[in-house]
């Protein structure tokens, strides 16, 4: 583990903030990193850039995130696991509530390499919605209508032709990502996909088998992103 001092904190809302550290983690895409707020519990936070985490307070440790002052110091461990391959031509983003986290590092990535990227973005409400001004291109989805579709993430991109892109990467809940995996399937586009899963973590290597899938392989080292058609759902 080595530290790193927090340089400034972007709230986008009293429960969603962007921890920015004062230095670059040498990262791809889709990577994580267990980080140690002394005195709390070691979590694992995807990178919402190369020297950022985008956390949303569910919980103690993440609450004290949020609520944390420039200037901190927290404990690092990686970046780890599997990130997202690259694509080519047009790439869809499919988030879902703080899903958004690992896509936006993805999308800033793609967007440099010349990809033409398009985000469908869900949550329960208009609040939740944060960082859009990050986005180049995105549709909005909310399930009480407060903003864009009136739906969940899935039913809107259900109404589209997904045809066209050459990759879909999803991030958010595990029932959104079974909800696009079945419309995927049903559309015979699941070997474009890639999944980022969350899963709960306790050692980030692959030894206490916290976050064992049901096909045995492991989050925090096979994954956390999985071609979707490797998945057993």
């Amino acid at each position: 583990m080595y530290c790193v001092r927090v340089e400034k904190v972007v709230k986008h809302s009293k429960d969603v903030a962007t921890i920015v550290f004062d230095g670059i983690l040498p990262s791809y895409p889709g990577q994580f990193v267990m980080l140690n707020l002394f005195g709390y519990e070691e979590i694992p936070l995807s990178l919402s850039s190369p020297r950022s985490v985008t956390v949303k307070a569910v919980g103690e440790t993440t609450r004290a995130l949020v609520d944390i002052s420039p200037g901190a110091l927290v404990g690092i461990k990686g970046p780890m696991g599997n990130p997202f391959t690259p694509a080519e031509g047009k790439a869809l983003l499919v988030a879902g509530g703080i899903g958004i986290a690992p896509l936006l590092y993805l999308h800033d990535y793609l967007i440099a390499e010349g990809v033409e990227v398009h985000v469908f973005y869900g949550a329960r409400n208009a609040d939740e919605i944060v960082c859009l001004e990050r986005l180049k291109s995105y549709e909005v989805a909310t399930d009480d209508g407060s903003a864009g579709f009136h739906g969940n993430v899935v039913e809107l991109a259900a109404t589209k032709d997904l045809s066209s892109y050459r990759k879909i990467y999803a991030c958010g809940p595990e029932p959104m990502l079974k909800a696009l995996y079945k419309l995927l399937n049903e559309r015979e586009l699941l070997n474009r996909a890639e999944f980022s899963l969350e899963r709960y973590m306790k050692c980030g290597i692959g030894v206490c088998g916290s976050c064992v899938l049901e096909n045995g392989l492991r989050v925090c080292v096979e994954g956390p992103v999985f071609s979707a058609a490797k998945l057993e759902w």
